[in-house]
């Protein structure tokens, strides 16, 4: 290898984003530090490699290779890990590697791909350096079958009327390299019944050739966008063992497309030869809005704006493109207030002061983040109302993103200071931190005891205030009302004792001022509040446990489950220590852990000892199990709730035991008073003269409770009795998934109706336990009627409305009757529907009973729920 390429080789084979000077290269591969230079220099004006800096110069791998490289590509890109493990087997299978069949929707990047595994192939020596990688589209000759053979396998002197010449083939040509046929499906069987005897025998022959075999040694990568069971031919997809599946963009996170944004106006810039600045709205907009062709159309919109924007800087003699979010086309600009996603968009984006990425010209741009981000609300709000009211957004749009934005602002801050403390005091000063924390003092004798680390994020907003009184500057809270509203009990506290403030930093605080230190106490709570139930998964085998995990985290479009594999090989204990320093690291305060067998069921015990973590574990899971368990820990239900709903899914006829000492299980409506025993009666004696309560079925307990945690102990030893319609209390309990009322809205008459629905209902539902159960055939009727009730109190909380009590049986009956029509079928293809909130919560039903809904009977079940809801 010549000294040039192995100083390339080195930089492919380091770790993304190396970055080294001459001399230190110089010194690894031991060569002078003349000649590493010049080699250097001569990679950069290759565009191989790029240079940044002045004294020390450093030399880093350009953007475009580096993404050619598949170590650094899945660095880059975790959910293709195991996609780009697969394909570095299929390289490295001996003795003469393995063909591959890519599968994808359009635009997921199946070229590019193929392209990687080429760049792997010749950097691990499995091809020669002149092999090459030659790519043909079927699609280009599907209307002419004997064509797209005498491309493939090429043809023989006067094979035919104008063959005047022996023509070489595709196959011939990429002997001892790699042959990608895009679009594979658009082969006709003829043509793919000659590759698979290529396959097997690795001979061919000419069109026209009759009596002569030729052969040829490449590897074969087909792609399709089509279902491999139904658009090739089976005696051809069996002979390419090696299928690897390509997420579409959706499923790859914000994370990922961060990456790819960010590599495609990096190739702009270097293309262009032009620095680029991108606003901050732009980037969200991009990482958000819909991109339903995947990369292939991201990186088309990213290239469309670049040359929108390098015809106006042609125009009017500039020296940098500017893209702001004037510039985005409707369907892009969709994405900055859409709510998908959002909380996680905003975490990954901050909110910060500074409005423009740049992405220069001559040195390699990633997207870094100031993870700092601004410290100014005031300012952050009026930017925030200056930009969206110049795209055009609503008002109302823009009300629900500045609702984000500060929320997301105090928790960040509140976040960002809360380990540098120090830091904090030598910045804004003794004194107002002094002030802060008497504030938070003085607002804990009313509200709860706040931790010191908050105060520094406190301290930090109180210096932005001050200057910014100071300077004569208006402070203005545009969700003031709603924040009145909302949270009365706070604002109230902070209007009590916001005189301290005054006081301290000699100032005085407008109404809009108290509205932000009234989210400022929220949102500090909020961050203070139980962490949700972690779902874990142990298995025997290589992936078991993993492939469990990534199933129900792709399907729910999220991270939560984590699974730890447990080969034959592997000791209990190990796996054990595994999962145990896993819940030391991340201080998890409950957990759910699903098992395949018996032999892991003792380790909840042992890793309760261990740990602080209360854990509890089901054995025997499926996939279905763990995706349940996902869902409803991702809602924020009780590990308790969590564990007997999952105990539940079961495919065993025996039905689900409601009968407990000859009666029924009891519904009950909980009254909870600090101010003393006799107003809880109050309460429940006001409730049993305005309700309907079904004697037998329905009772009202009276609690005199002092603070949460104690309801939340009464509670929950309650619903071991029954079930809880809902609770009338002056606390809220996150982890009881029915509704709360506070003490002032149960003299309101709509409560009450509210209240009797839920009491209507469950009486209802029993009654359909001993009359449509019996009537059900196919499947077990009450644990069917369960599952259909439990789909339904999930729809409510996704909806956060309460459906009538009339729509509730009638989807109970009506689905009873359809899923058990449906039972004998089994689900064989995807769902037009599976975007909408409906059919994803439906998903749970398909996979229990292994039915499939069609789209009609989707969106007949939408039509009816989203018309009831909106007459509410």
């Amino acid at each position: 290898m010549q000294r040039i390429e192995r100083i390339y080789d080195f930089f492919t084979r380091a770790a993304a984003g190396t970055k080294m000077t001459a001399q230190e290269i110089a010194a690894q591969l031991g060569i002078s530090r003349a000649n590493a230079s010049s080699d250097l220099n001569t990679l950069v004006k290759e565009q191989r490699l790029i240079k940044e800096g002045t004294k020390p110069i450093y030399f880093s791998l350009h953007m475009l290779n580096e993404q050619k490289n598949l170590e650094t590509f899945s660095q880059r890109n975790p959910s293709l890990r195991n996609s780009i493990e697969q394909a570095k087997a299929a390289v490295l299978y001996p003795p003469q590697r393995m063909h591959i069949l890519l599968n994808g929707e359009t635009g997921v990047g199946k070229s590019m791909f193929a392209e990687m595994i080429y760049h792997f192939s010749l950097e691990q020596g499995r091809i020669e350096k002149d092999g090459r990688l030659i790519v043909f589209n079927c699609a280009d000759y599907a209307t002419n079958p004997q064509l797209i053979l005498s491309q493939l396998f090429g043809v023989a002197k006067g094979a035919y009327t104008g063959a005047v010449n022996d023509k070489a083939g595709l196959v011939e040509e990429a002997d001892g390299g790699i042959l990608f046929l895009d679009e594979v499906h658009r082969l006709t069987p003829e043509a793919q019944e000659m590759l698979f005897t290529f396959i097997d025998k690795k001979v061919f022959h000419r069109l026209g050739e009759t009596n002569f075999e030729r052969t040829a040694n490449l590897q074969l990568i087909c792609a399709t966008t089509e279902n491999l069971d139904s658009a090739l031919l089976q005696t051809f997809t069996r002979r390419i063992p090696m299928k690897i599946y390509l997420p579409p963009l959706r499923a790859r996170g914000l994370n990922e497309r961060l990456t790819l944004v960010s590599a495609f106006f990096d190739a702009e810039a270097k293309n262009l030869n032009l620095d680029i600045k991108i606003s901050m709205n732009t980037l969200r907009a991009l990482l958000s809005y819909p991109c339903t062709n995947n990369i292939g159309q991201l990186k088309t919109d990213v290239q469309l704006l670049c040359a929108q924007g390098y015809a106006r800087t042609i125009a009017n003699r500039d020296s940098v493109i500017i893209i702001t979010s004037y510039d985005l086309p409707p369907y892009i600009k969709e994405g900055l207030y859409s709510s998908e996603q959002r909380s996680e968009l905003w975490q990954l984006l901050p909110s910060r002061n500074e409005r423009f990425i740049t992405f220069k010209k001559n040195q390699r741009n990633d997207i870094t983040l100031d993870n700092e981000g601004s410290n100014d609300i005031y300012q952050l709000i009026e930017r925030k109302i200056a930009d969206m009211e110049k795209i055009g957004l609503t008002q109302k749009a823009i009300m629900e993103v500045l609702d984000l934005t500060i929320q997301e602002f105090f928790h960040s801050i509140y976040t960002r200071t809360e380990k540098n403390h120090d830091s904090i005091v030598n910045l804004v000063g003794n004194e107002i931190v002094t002030t802060a924390r008497s504030f938070l003092i003085a607002c804990a004798s009313t509200l709860e005891t706040f931790s010191e680390n908050i105060v520094s994020g406190l301290a930090i907003h109180l210096q932005n205030l001050k200057q910014r009184i100071e300077e004569g500057q208006k402070i203005i809270n545009p969700r003031l009302a709603e924040i009145k509203k909302k949270h009365q009990t706070y604002f109230e506290t902070a209007l009590a004792h916001k005189d301290i403030i005054e006081e301290g930093l000699t100032v005085t605080l407008p109404e809009d001022e108290v509205g932000f230190l009234t989210l400022f106490l929220t949102t500090q709570t909020l961050s203070k509040q139980k962490k949700k139930v972690k779902v874990l998964v142990a298995a025997h085998g290589q992936t078991t446990a993993t492939s469990l995990a990534d199933l129900a985290n792709d399907l729910l479009e999220d991270s939560e489950v984590v699974g730890f594999n447990m080969p034959l090989t592997c000791q209990p204990t190990s796996i054990l220590s595994e999962i145990e320093a896993y819940l030391l690291q991340t201080q998890q305060q409950e957990a759910l852990l699903l098992t395949d067998m018996g032999s892991l069921i003792n380790f909840p015990a042992e890793l309760e000892e261990r740990t602080n973590c209360k854990v509890r574990s089901v054995d025997l899971v499926s996939s279905l199990h763990v995706i349940e368990a996902s869902r409803k820990a991702k809602l924020g239900y009780a590990l308790e709730d969590i564990v007997l709903d999952i105990q539940k899914i079961t495919h065993a006829t025996k039905p689900v035991n409601l009968v407990e000492n000859g009666k029924k299980n009891k519904s009950f409506i909980v009254t909870a008073c600090t101010t003393g025993n006799g107003s809880a009666r109050l309460i429940m004696n006001l409730l049993q003269k305005k309700l309907a309560l079904y004697q037998e079925n329905t009772e009202i307990k009276a609690f005199q409770i002092t603070d949460s945690c104690e309801l939340e102990k009464e509670l929950n030893a309650l619903k071991k009795q029954g079930t809880i319609l809902c609770y009338i209390s002056t606390f809220q309990i996150e982890s009881l998934h029915c509704p709360h009322f506070d003490l002032a809205q149960i003299f309101n008459v709509a409560t009450l109706n509210q209240i009797q629905q839920l009491i209507d209902f469950e009486f209802s539902f029993h009654l359909a336990l001993d009359n449509v159960a019996p009537m059900i055939k196919q499947v077990d009727g009450v644990l069917l009627l369960e599952n259909i009730k439990n789909w339904l109190d999930l729809m409510e909380l996704e909806l956060k409305t309460q459906l009538p009590t009339e729509t509730k049986i009638g989807l109970l009956c009506h689905m009873a009757s359809l899923i058990d029509s449906l039972v004998p079928l089994k689900r064989t293809a995807s769902n037009a529907a599976e975007d909408s909130l409906i059919y994803r919560e439906l998903r749970t039903l398909e996979l229990i009973y292994s039915i499939q809904f069609s789209p009609k009977e989707v969106a007949h079940i939408s039509a009816y729920i989203y018309n009831q809801k909106l007459s509410l």
